[in-house]
């Protein structure tokens, strides 16, 4: 049977990533659903799957098409990118935050309606600032996580699962105590089993990102090189995945 094993440091902290055959503990091993090829999960791989995972949790939460524009930080990142395309196909009004404004016709193409550049950005420094966002996908943490937290509307959500823009956040009680404001920790490496088999399963269904494969390519092993020198170098755009057998 064709399964998928992602998270729990695989290829980080337990060797194995470009393995052809891996032994590792049932309980990390859920089948693929139907809808979803192995090379389609790998090209989801953890970025995409926790770009859903953080859709999953804020729908958990009451985020429903129609409440207000949905904003995603760092939009043309791994995460970030597969979020506005997921939220756009399920009907989300989705407005994209990057600081490369020469991507702005890419995210429009993945389906945000609005694409602000975070050069432009003025954050604000009252408690609150004015209520924008029914809900957020955030990728970057620091300060941007701050202003997201003062811009929710009432009741809003949002998801963080990053911190490319640092580990601090300097926020007060403010927007949990005076909006309701809810802060979603996203950790795709270590969440349970089931919520596993929900997201994949949405992912072979109504989150199915299509456009994602379309710029995703297959190289084998000997390819790998190439492959780091243009994510280091930061050309690479869709995803790689690497056929070890």
């Amino acid at each position: 049977d064709a399964v998928v094993v992602m998270g729990y440091d695989l290829g980080v902290s337990h060797d194995g990533g470009y393995a052809e055959l891996a032994r590792v503990p049932a309980e990390w091993v859920l089948p693929i659903p139907e809808g979803l090829s192995p090379y389609e999960v790998m090209a989801i791989g953890t970025a995409g799957f926790t770009a859903a995972q953080s859709i999953v949790q804020l729908e958990h939460n009451g985020l429903r098409p129609g409440q207000g524009p949905v904003i995603v930080t760092g939009a043309t990142g791994g995460v970030g990118s597969v979020a506005v395309e997921l939220l756009a196909g399920l009907g989300y009004q989705v407005t994209a935050l990057t600081g490369k404004d020469s991507e702005h016709g890419h995210l429009r193409s993945l389906g945000a309606t609005e694409v602000l550049s975070r050069h432009d950005l003025e954050m604000g420094v009252r408690p609150l600032e004015k209520s924008m966002w029914a809900g957020a996908v955030d990728a970057v943490g620091g300060d941007i996580l701050a202003w997201l937290t003062r811009t929710l509307k009432y009741g809003g959500s949002v998801a963080s699962s990053g911190l490319t823009a640092g580990t601090n956040l300097n926020t007060t009680v403010m927007p949990f105590i005076l909006r309701g404001v809810n802060l979603l920790g996203i950790d795709s490496g270590a969440c349970s089993l089931d919520r596993r088999r929900e997201i994949w399963q949405r992912l072979a269904t109504d989150m199915k990102p299509t456009q994602l494969f379309d710029v995703s390519q297959k190289i084998d092993l000997s390819g790998l090189r190439e492959a780091f020198s243009t994510l280091l170098a930061g050309e690479a755009r869709g995803r790689i995945v690497v056929k070890v057998a």
